[in-house]
């Protein structure tokens, strides 16, 4: 039963840990690069479609 008992609360200290690191990266900032990086890939998104369409906005 012990046995039951301390993988139970190993169980326990794993969840926890997780959450916390979970929590920690869900509060982070999305780095600069990764911004302009994202801008640049819906400017090259919107490029395509607008060839596409034949649209000369």
């Amino acid at each position: 039963m012990a046995k039951k008992d301390r993988r139970g609360h190993m169980q326990e200290q794993i969840d926890e840990n997780l959450r916390r690191v979970y929590a920690q990266a869900v509060e982070e900032q999305v780095p600069d690069r990764f911004l302009k990086l994202l801008e640049q890939l819906r400017g090259d998104g919107e490029d395509v479609a607008k060839a596409n369409n034949g649209d000369t906005k």
